[in-house]
């Protein structure tokens, strides 16, 4: 018992639980969520090709995952290796590219369909359909590389495989004459045509190549393909931590980490072995070393397109449009630099082959349905509505397509420009403004994949630098004049009523009321959660429905229907991002940078 001078007091036990709230420990939560989203992604990444347990045993690959024989590594995969094995002066040489790549796809590693039904006629075939499309793996790479094999090639190499034709009975006459036959087919025009170089192969330029080429070292592709997605997600890491010196530390490390693994393509190109990862870290550690007075490095940084030319292009816009020029001189100077120092390598005309395949893929991404599916560019929305894909590619590009695609890029561009230069506050590196440059520029990159999508972020990484100030724009959590509260007569003092429970309230719905933070949520919802559950709906216009004659004499009634899915095929991103540059666009309209930058 205390005297009775003295007072007691309680002590509080400490709570376990209570070293939650210290930031040692939310920064320890917040790299664990990290470290388990990028284990998960990486794990997923590695998996995602392998062969099915459902597949029945003829149809499953030897080594058991088919991630490195598709277009989307192995391309860029057979580029470094060209360079490795000296043969930088024919990368677009198909000739040089199937012998790459018959060195490097062996077919015991197929599956048993692929190596014995390929060989076989429809009707004799062992397991494969009549019908089915069976190729090696060689042949589906080359098939998917731009350019085509000339004709003369199987007169040659019909030629060369007589002699081991030899007649089965032991016949002389006849396998001379087998022989005689197949060598008056190689005529000195036949052979003229395949001393040529045939042009073709993957899109990416020869800078590409020097850079893929440590991984062409790796003479397993399949190894280099793992290889490839461990350093892919590594590189997300560095660009999470741009991310963080972007905002000037207001949105943590492990957070960056988590919102850029959960965004769209992350998943993507982890699984196919792109590289849109190392895209997004050039992006945005060069506009973050700008934004802390590095101008010039962070123009070398952005040099680095070079490697993909596309977006070089598409993000000049805006260092031009903030007028730094410094910064442009440095990306201008690196981009050329870099290319230059291929040149005792490949030498010009292995330039020139390249603009000769991306001519030729420039001309097919208009009209294939595939491309056309999985691009994410604006300038394939028109051409996903008006293409009559049951015609053949030649005939599907209209003038009405073709003119509308355009406008559509070039209202954007137009738009991008005019809003900034008249409203944007080109000294801020974050904020409204600069996000509004950076969608525009993504918008009009001239040709990109769904992977690429990723991009994005560099945009969002902007306009969520100080995610503050974005709630506080949203007036949820004003004060806004109310009744007077009510004075107790007897103690004259204030009796503050009880607030009643809203769910819907303004506290609770003031994150919605942040547009661009919802379309944020949205994007990495779609991604996370409806682009797997590829929900489908289709809906008919019976007002429309017309008559139809087949070629029979049969009639019928034809309804247009229109069809949407959360699939791969439909651009929900950019049209997310469509609708997030327009937020910004408004915002600049009505004065939001100014307003930012009026004192008080």
């Amino acid at each position: 018992m205390p005297s009775p001078g003295e007072q007691s007091a309680y002590v509080v036990p400490p709570r376990y639980w209570a070293w939650l709230g210290t930031p040692r420990a939310v920064a320890a939560l917040g790299w664990l969520a990290a470290a388990a989203v990028g284990v998960y992604f990486l794990w997923h990444a590695l998996v995602w090709f392998n062969d099915s347990r459902k597949l029945p045993d003829e149809r499953k690959r030897a080594d058991g995952n088919s991630g490195h024989v598709q277009i989307d590594f192995g391309g860029q995969w057979v580029m470094g290796r060209m360079v490795v094995t000296g043969r930088a002066r024919e990368l677009y040489h198909r000739q040089r590219q199937w012998e790459v790549v018959r060195a490097a796809y062996p077919v015991e590693d197929e599956a048993p369909i692929a190596r014995e039904d390929s060989l076989r006629p429809g009707a004799e075939r062992k397991w494969a359909k009549p019908d089915e499309t069976v190729r090696h793996d060689t042949d589906n790479l080359m098939y998917w590389f731009m350019g085509r094999d000339p004709n003369e090639w199987r007169a040659v190499g019909g030629a060369s495989a007589a002699g081991l034709a030899a007649d089965p009975f032991g016949n002389p006459l006849l396998t001379a004459a087998l022989v005689g036959a197949a060598a008056d087919q190689v005529t000195p025009d036949v052979v003229a045509k395949v001393s040529n170089p045939a042009v073709g192969g993957p899109l990416y330029p020869p800078v590409h190549a020097f850079l893929y080429a440590p991984l062409g070292l790796i003479e397993r592709p399949r190894v280099a393909y793992q290889v490839f997605q461990v350093v892919a997600v590594l590189t997300l890491v560095v660009a999470a931590r741009g991310v963080t010196v972007l905002s000037g530390g207001r949105v943590p490390w492990s957070v960056a980490t988590v919102a850029l693994f959960l965004f769209p393509g992350t998943r993507s190109g982890l699984d196919l072995g792109q590289n849109p990862t190392l895209t997004l870290a050039i992006a945005v550690w060069g506009w973050a070393l700008a934004s802390r007075g590095y101008t010039a490095a962070g123009g070398a940084v952005w040099g680095l397109f070079a490697f993909k030319p596309v977006w070089g292009l598409a993000f000049f816009l805006v260092p031009v449009l903030t007028r730094r020029w410094r910064f442009c001189a440095a990306m201008v100077v690196t981009g050329c630099g870099l290319a230059a120092a291929t040149l005792p390598f490949v030498g010009v005309q292995t330039w020139r082959d390249w603009l000769e395949v991306g001519s030729e893929a420039a001309a097919l991404y208009n009209v294939n349905q595939n491309w056309i599916n999985l691009s994410r560019d604006v300038q394939g929305v028109p051409r996903r509505i008006l293409h009559d894909f049951s015609l053949p590619e030649a005939e599907r590009d209209t003038p009405l397509a073709k003119s509308l695609a355009w406008a559509l890029w070039g209202a954007i561009l137009a738009a991008t420009a005019a809003v900034y230069v008249k409203r944007g506050d080109r000294t801020r590196f974050t904020g409204v403004g600069i996000a509004f440059l950076f969608f525009g520029a993504y918008l009009t990159c001239y040709r990109f994949m769904y992977y690429d999508a990723l991009l994005a972020a560099a945009g969002c990484a902007c306009l969520l630098a100080d995610p503050a100030r974005l709630l506080r724009s949203t007036r949820a959590f004003g004060l806004t004049p109310g009744p007077a509260l009510p004075i107790d007569p007897a103690g004259r003092s204030l009796r503050v009523p009880v607030p009643e429970w809203a769910p819907l309230g303004p506290r609770a719905l003031g994150y919605v009321s942040s547009v661009p933070l919802t379309l944020f949520v949205l994007l990495l919802v779609y991604e996370n959660a409806m682009s797997g559950m590829d929900l489908q709906g289709t809906v008919g216009f019976g007002y429309y429905a017309r008559a139809t004659t087949g070629a029979d004499g049969a009639t019928a009634v034809a309804t247009p229907k229109l069809r949407v899915d959360t699939g791969v095929n439909y651009p929900w991103e950019t049209a997310l991002v469509f609708v997030m540059w327009l937020w910004c666009g408004w915002a600049l309209v009505r004065g939001a940078e100014a307003r930012a930058a009026a004192p008080g």
